[in-house]
């Protein structure tokens, strides 16, 4: 009887036993399982993130190597002045500004390569190593015209989803890869049943909001729709805005010296 007993008290700590591992290790797997799902999900996330941004470059940049007009006009309440200019770019980092009215600037340029930045004017014997920050014309800086693309300087995440003039949209919250950068963060609104880039706001690295771009009109160039018109309004100094408008955006092959400050001025 004593050793049934015994038996019978050891089969039932056995099966105690039993059941709490069995929920420790539900309890384990399910933990196990979240994290996996977490991770999954915020991977997807990202992935997601880059392709949205891809698709918004599509947009701004559709071509591999290419040549683009350029018009800016800055308004100041009831005055205004336009300039004009010629962008080439080849790939996703280097670009071109070519000054081309009014005539008293031609024979200016350009040079960014990746945030690296050069002006070149006649006058000079050589490029002047200057800031893509600082302005060009208006609320336009330099990088702002000779920049085509985001995914080559920014890492995405998918921050939520809003309304934006009665559209919905893909909220993007893209940090600089380089601490150099002229934004250091971008917080970009997105049309999701199209991808079209609606409006961005730009940050420094102080985390100040210093302007605001709109993406006004979308129009077909060289067999590809891209943005055609963007208003910059200074968040700072409202009631100043700079307009830029592109045109006869044309596929060309562009020689590597055009992109060497060495050659400025001279091919």
């Amino acid at each position: 009887m004593k050793d049934k007993r015994k038996s019978q008290v050891a089969s039932r700590r056995s099966k105690a036993h039993c059941k709490g591992t069995v929920k420790e290790i539900l309890k384990c797997g399910w933990g196990i399982a979240f994290c996996l799902a977490m991770i999954h999900v915020s991977t997807a996330q990202a992935q997601d993130a880059s392709a949205i941004l891809k698709q918004v470059d599509a947009f701004r940049n559709p071509l591999e190597s290419f040549a683009l007009d350029v018009q800016l006009t800055s308004f100041r309440n009831t005055q205004s002045e336009t300039s004009a200019f010629r962008v080439y770019g080849q790939g996703s980092d280097k670009s071109l500004v070519e000054f081309r009215s009014p005539a008293a600037e031609q024979g200016k340029y350009l040079l960014m390569l990746r945030d690296a930045m050069w002006m070149y004017m006649p006058s000079t014997s050589r490029p002047i190593r200057i800031s893509p920050l600082q302005r060009l014309m208006g609320e336009a800086s330099n990088g702002d015209v000779a920049r085509t693309n985001y995914t080559v300087d920014y890492v995405p995440e998918l921050a939520g989803e809003e309304e934006v003039e009665g559209r919905s949209t893909y909220v993007l919250d893209l940090k600089a890869r380089d601490p150099d950068l002229s934004y250091s963060r971008v917080k970009l609104w997105v049309a999701k049943r199209n991808y079209q880039p609606i409006k961005a706001d730009f940050y420094v690295v102080s985390g100040k909001l210093m302007k605001r771009a709109f993406y006004r009109d979308f129009g077909m160039m060289n067999g590809s729709r891209v943005v055609t018109k963007i208003e910059i309004q200074d968040v700072v100094r409202p009631g100043h805005r700079t307009v830029m408008q592109y045109s006869d955006l044309q596929v060309k092959k562009l020689p590597e010296k055009m992109f060497n400050k060495n050659y400025l001025g001279k091919w």
